[in-house]
């Protein structure tokens, strides 16, 4: 029988998002830029945007004369602000039914607000969890096991056995193709590791299912994607833009393997890492993963990008939360307040002080 060794740790104080109790609601985010270039929010804050910053109603998007800015609408047009000008933010208003999300376009679904932490070695999925899919021979990424040496594949279709195995001995593999993965259907990747330790170890996980995108959907994707081709001609604007179009149509899997291409071409900025970590704690439930992406972002923003320095360490509070690490929690949790106080986000502000009081509560019943 094998042991079920890992802890779930849902947030029930905690809030799955910063925007979620805020006022702000991005309708868009710089795909591109080059020379000198500034966002002016509405409070007079002055952005200097990299690949990935979210833009905002109200937002003034000013170009030297050697600066261009290029940007995705939440609608997913793309505009151009050329040098030497200073406009308002035109894009439309984000439906505010996309408040739910963190500042991605057009929040889809997300998980079951259940974290997942692992106390103990097991082979947990990682791609693809909670997905749709374009591609019907997805990577497959799990967690590696210390002492394994090799790890066996299997898959479920719709609660049912399908008739396919893999054994391979790295973490990762791509699905072969036969049998073919059918529209409509719902599957489940079963890792097992030589050492007994099991994906299915896992426990209150909620659904990790993941089912192929039907063919008009396939299709809606390729005609937006032959657009962002047409109209946007430097490749690592294309890629970020692409993975708004995979978000935007739940493709969660893969808009996380372009997102975590991009740093390996040379377009490392905090906003990509900040998304990075948002997709993997509040769509996938990943906590070591949501916990390096946030990490990254405080280890690599200059000390006055106040907007992406809060939100990340918002995203550790919550890191440290599920992992129940009290004290750490309520350290970065503090400081992000602090941050949210300065942008002028007092839904936020009030939001941090009550998690900050169910946090102490939870440490002085140890």
């Amino acid at each position: 029988m094998k042991t079920r060794m890992a802890i779930f740790i849902g947030l029930s104080s905690i809030a799955t998002t910063a925007l979620a109790a805020s006022n702000r609601i991005s309708n868009g985010l710089i795909i591109h830029t080059s020379g000198e270039v500034a966002i002016e929010r509405q409070n007079g804050l002055i952005v200097r945007p990299t690949s990935g910053t979210p833009i905002y109603p109200g937002d003034k998007l000013r170009t030297a004369q050697n600066g261009q800015l290029t940007l995705q609408c939440a609608d997913l047009g793309i505009k151009s602000i050329a040098p030497s000008q200073n406009q308002l933010n035109s894009c439309l208003l984000a439906n505010k039914k996309a408040a739910c999300s963190e500042d991605v376009i057009k929040c889809p679904h997300r998980g079951d607000g259940k974290i997942a932490w692992h106390s103990a070695p097991i082979p947990y999925i990682i791609s693809p969890r909670s997905t749709k899919l374009l591609n019907d021979k997805p990577i497959l990424r799990w967690n590696p096991v210390a002492g394994a040496t090799s790890y066996k594949l299997s898959l479920r279709e719709n609660g049912a056995q399908l008739n396919w195995e893999m054994t391979v001995s790295g973490t990762e593999a791509v699905y072969p193709g036969e049998p073919a993965l059918k529209p409509g259907a719902n599957y489940k990747l079963i890792v097992d590791a030589n050492t007994g330790a099991s994906s299915e170890s896992a426990i209150g996980q909620g659904n990790i299912e993941f089912s192929l995108l039907d063919e008009g959907e396939v299709e809606r994707v390729k005609s937006e994607v032959g657009a962002i081709d047409k109209q946007v001609p430097n490749e690592s604007a294309k890629k970020l833009a692409i993975s708004s179009i995979y978000l935007n149509t739940s493709a969660i899997a893969e808009a996380i393997e372009i997102l975590e291409s991009l740093p390996k071409t040379g377009v490392e900025t905090p906003p990509i890492y900040r998304t990075l970590g948002d997709l993997y704690l509040e769509r996938l439930q990943l906590v070591p993963q949501a916990k390096y992406y946030y990490s990254k972002v405080i280890s690599g923003a200059k000390p006055d990008d106040i907007e992406e320095l809060t939100v990340a360490r918002y995203g550790l509070g919550q890191v440290h939360s599920a992992m129940r690490e009290n004290q750490e929690a309520m350290g970065y949790l503090r400081i992000a307040k602090d941050g949210f106080q300065n942008l002028g986000d007092l839904p936020m502000v009030e939001k941090i002080d009550k998690q900050l009081r169910d946090l102490q509560r939870r440490e002085d019943r140890k």
